[in-house]
């Protein structure tokens, strides 16, 4: 899919180059109709334009990951610390529920439990997130090859 990414707009650009050459030769060797110089010429002019925009986008596409790149690293090793901060939070929590506590305890520890999830979750959108900008950086900072990631499952 990629290759065909990278071919798609390079044949399309030379197809038209040939058939702007193609043109040119037969219009020096005998005179065309109207309707066989529109046809050239709109061929041309679709199969050039097509190219372009392909390569244009492609092009965005790349300088946009080059910008982006710098700041997508740092950002996303906030965020993975922020991940196991919370972590680690929820590991104490659960640490410290004991069934000797009062009610009152266990219901406070239980709402900030709930908090603490909930942060976990969003967190956990937002590494996928950045999964979808930067794939590569992710996968080299992906929580789950820390042999120490700390995460609260379940």
């Amino acid at each position: 899919m990629k290759n065909l990414e990278r071919v798609a707009p390079l044949l399309l650009i030379a197809i038209s180059v040939v058939v702007a050459g193609l043109f040119a030769y037969v219009a020096t060797s005998r005179t065309l109709t109207n309707l066989e110089s529109v046809l050239l010429q709109s061929f041309s002019l679709l199969a050039g334009l097509g190219g372009s925009f392909i390569f244009g986008r492609h092009s965005a596409r790349v300088a946009a990951r080059e910008i982006i790149k710098p700041h997508a690293r740092s950002a996303f090793r906030r965020l993975f610390s922020l991940y196991q901060s919370l972590s680690r939070v929820a590991k104490t929590i659960a640490s410290s529920q004991h069934p000797e506590s009062s009610v009152e305890y266990q219901v406070t520890l239980a709402r900030v439990e709930a908090i603490v999830i909930e942060q976990l979750a969003t967190a956990d959108d937002a590494l996928e997130d950045w999964r979808d900008i930067v794939p590569e950086d992710v996968k080299e900072l992906d929580p789950r090859y820390f042999p120490d990631n700390t995460t609260n499952e379940g």
